[in-house]
């Protein structure tokens, strides 16, 4: 004979209030009905049902307007931001993976960028990296620099989608690197310079050779990630 497990009744509630929400094609700022509603349409208990809402609103799934309501939430990663586990930030391949995944979808679009790109982002991606060489020969920090080029990159497809997963990206590898050794004046300005030979591709519009620098570009990154995690030989 076979033994079910019995869910909470709070993840029950969870999954009928996202069934009710896919169901009526709720979209991102629509309300809610009010809990003595979704109550009666779910059957279900009023407790229940509150704890269910919360945890949907620790996803990210609904927001909750104080004397308004709960309302859907309109589509963010910041939950799985927020929510990221603090433990793989020891852990070398978690960076490495991170770091695959991400070079494949950058480099992947970049055909696409040179085809719709236009003279004010190509502009915007000079000044940028020439800003990041400059804070490099300062000892500075230019991580927010880095940010907004990669950004400013792919703004030109019009892809919202894209533009939050590559910033995704970013911000789960900066955020995993924290914990890393601080990049010395070389690397700094390494990768600088590496910025500024994608934004130099960019403008001769030869894909390319923009794919190779921005490969390029990652695999330092990579390099500089094993010389970080290389064991060290113990003396004899």
């Amino acid at each position: 004979m076979k033994s079910f497990t019995r869910l909470p009744a709070y993840q029950l509630a969870t999954t009928e209030v996202k069934r009710y929400i896919e169901q009526h094609q709720l979209k991102g700022g629509d309300p809610l009905p009010s809990e003595a509603v979704l109550c009666q349409e779910l059957g279900m208990s009023r407790a229940s049902l509150r704890e269910g809402l919360k945890s949907l609103e620790s996803l990210g799934i609904i927001r909750t307007r104080h004397g308004e309501g709960v309302f859907v939430a309109h589509f963010s990663f910041d939950p799985i931001l927020h929510n990221l586990p603090y433990s793989i930030a020891a852990q070398g391949s978690s960076l490495r993976e991170l770091l695959q995944v991400r070079c494949a979808l950058e480099v992947g679009m970049i055909s696409q960028v040179v085809a719709n790109i236009g003279p004010s982002d190509i502009d915007e991606l000079s000044d940028l990296a020439q800003q990041m060489l400059q804070c490099s020969e300062r000892g500075e920090s230019f991580a927010e620099l880095d940010r907004a080029f990669h950004a400013t990159l792919f703004r030109c497809l019009d892809n919202t989608f894209l533009l939050s997963l590559v910033d995704l990206f970013w911000q789960v590898f900066n955020r995993l690197s924290d914990r890393l050794p601080v990049p010395d004046a070389v690397a700094q300005r390494a990768t600088a310079q590496d910025h500024l030979a994608v934004a130099q591709m960019v403008q001769s519009g030869d894909v390319q050779a923009l794919e190779r620098a921005h490969r390029h570009h990652f695999n330092e990154i990579s390099r500089r990630l094993d010389t970080m995690y290389a064991p060290v030989a113990r003396p004899h």
